[in-house]
């Protein structure tokens, strides 16, 4: 339920109005000769946000998690939590998801921790001399946060960062990151498949989800949605069972996949989902195309694309090895020597094993902020959480 629903408004730390935030949204091309079909054209550029002060300020760049963009809601929420503590924020969409893939993703297969933290990092720089460029930002010292998949990205992209020393960032903060990858997917995909009496499939389980809220709506007289609606739900005769919020759960990561599928495979020419030709117009629809797509989960995307992509370079890895690399346990000595590095996470993280979670606890010691309930992200905006990991975020060098 946390992971849905988050904070009840009246618990969670304050930021100010959107609307109050000085920002705009930039693009940089990253992979100029990068060739796209003309229905992909809106892609050719890498689009981002930037949250700015007039003074001199710390910058922190955020990467969002699995599939989302840089104008997602929890992108848009810790954009303006980070600006109000003080900092520039640079917003970045995830290296999954379809702008990022085709703008500046150099395989245009995301999954490998590694190459995607080098794209990332490359992203980063130009994105950053663009704000610069156009802003005029004063920039005192670098910082880097990411959420979900974001999260592992930004371990990955720290470390690389050590080795490059470019930015030095003086605090990183992983919010609630997989640890083994691959295992946190197939644990997603199998909320897609949970099982409802009398739900068949997805269409059938939206129907059965707009008649629950029709039947509350009902029940109350009128239809004023409001921010508080899904606590209201969850308090009344219609509150969502286990099973459907699992499955509700399960559909967005589906439709996640169904876009990192379509997208990987277009780009890379491989024709299992659309033409790999130009037939694909600006006037096209890509609905057809991408409903094909949605037959194939993550996992499937894994054994489909990126595995045979990675052992045509590793001839003799197997799954196994791939996942070890894409793990934050392939991190554990950059992670546990790292004073500048935490990790926000909780007991209840639907996507991770009681191992991962001990893995969490020892590699970090004190810089593990871990709860006993919240979900997935759940409690990012509950206000005790979110001070005490922007605190963290304050302690390096201003």
């Amino acid at each position: 339920m946390a992971t849905v629903a988050g904070t009840p408004e009246r618990l969670q730390a304050t930021v100010p109005p959107e609307v109050d935030v000085q920002q705009a949204d930039l693009k940089v091309r990253v992979l100029p000769e990068r060739h796209l079909p003309p229905a992909l054209s809106q892609y050719r550029d890498l689009h981002y946000r930037v949250a700015w002060h007039d003074n001199p300020a710390p910058l922190i760049f955020l990467i969002a998690g699995t599939g989302s963009g840089y104008d997602s809601s929890r992108m848009d929420y810790l954009k303006r939590l980070f600006w109000q503590a003080g900092m520039h924020v640079i917003v970045l969409s995830s290296p999954t998801n379809h702008d990022f893939i085709a703008a500046a993703s150099r395989s245009g297969m995301p999954g490998i921790a590694a190459d995607d933290a080098r794209d990332l990092h490359t992203a980063m720089s130009m994105a950053l001399a663009k704000a610069r460029n156009e802003l005029d930002l004063e920039i005192t010292s670098y910082r880097l946060a990411g959420f979900s998949l974001g999260a592992l990205h930004a371990a990955f992209v720290a470390e690389l960062d050590e080795h490059l020393g470019q930015f030095d960032f003086q605090r990183v903060l992983l919010l609630n990151p997989p640890v083994d990858l691959y295992a946190s997917v197939r644990r997603l995909d199998a909320l897609s498949y949970t099982r409802i009496a009398g739900v068949s499939d997805n269409d059938s389980f939206y129907e059965h989800i707009f008649q629950k809220l029709s039947r509350h709506f009902a029940s109350r007289g009128n239809s004023d949605i409001q921010a508080s609606l899904f606590e209201e739900i969850q308090s009344s005769p219609q509150a969502l069972t286990d099973a459907e919020l699992a499955m509700l759960i399960g559909a967005v990561f589906r439709f996640a996949a169904a876009d990192l599928n379509f997208m990987s495979d277009l780009i890379n020419g491989g024709g299992r989902y659309a033409p790999a030709d130009e037939r694909l117009k600006v006037s096209t629809s890509l609905t057809p195309y991408l409903r094909r797509a949605l037959f194939c989960d993550f996992s499937c995307y894994v054994e489909t694309q990126l595995l045979p992509a990675w052992q045509s370079r590793n001839a003799d890895g197997d799954l196994q090895q791939m996942a070890e690399q894409t793990s934050l346990r392939h991190l554990s000595a950059f992670l546990h020597d790292n004073a500048t590095v935490a990790v926000v996470s909780n007991a209840s993280e639907l996507i991770l094993t009681r191992d991962d979670y001990h893995f969490l606890a020892q590699t970090f010691g004190e810089r593990a902020f871990l709860y006993p309930s919240g979900g997935h992200g759940g409690n990012l905006d509950y206000a005790p959480v979110a001070r005490r990991y922007l605190q963290f975020l304050q302690g390096g060098s201003q």
